[in-house]
């Protein structure tokens, strides 16, 4: 099964060309990308966002990979919506499911 989404590599500097105004304070040449907060924070509270409109997604972390899936139409929608400076991508269930304990919500099961 294909699923589409989004996906935040907090191992990638390309991350912050995705997001520049996340990166203005964020100190490159000190700090880990997986330490800027204000990247953090914007993960987190979209994902607040659209578990608050539908639980029909599979969200988890692979490696330092933050990662926001669905099958379903409305959902994948919502993730467009909702993390709109982030370029929707595909996956296959199975890569996902590699990395069962990091997943927060299966909405197949």
């Amino acid at each position: 099964m294909i699923l589409r989404g989004v996906t935040l590599d907090f191992d990638d500097i390309k991350s912050c060309g995705l997001l520049p105004d996340l990166c203005i304070d964020w100190d490159h040449g000190s700090e880990e990308l997986s330490e800027n907060e204000k990247l953090i924070s914007y993960w987190d509270q979209n994902v607040k966002e659209l578990l608050d409109k539908t639980q029909n997604v599979v969200i988890g972390n692979i490696a330092n990979k933050s990662v926001v899936y669905s099958a379903d139409e409305e959902a994948i929608d919502l993730i467009k919506e909702t993390f709109k400076e982030i370029e929707l991508s595909s996956v296959s269930y199975s890569d996902i499911i590699e990395c069962k304990e990091c997943i927060v919500h299966d909405y197949l099961k």
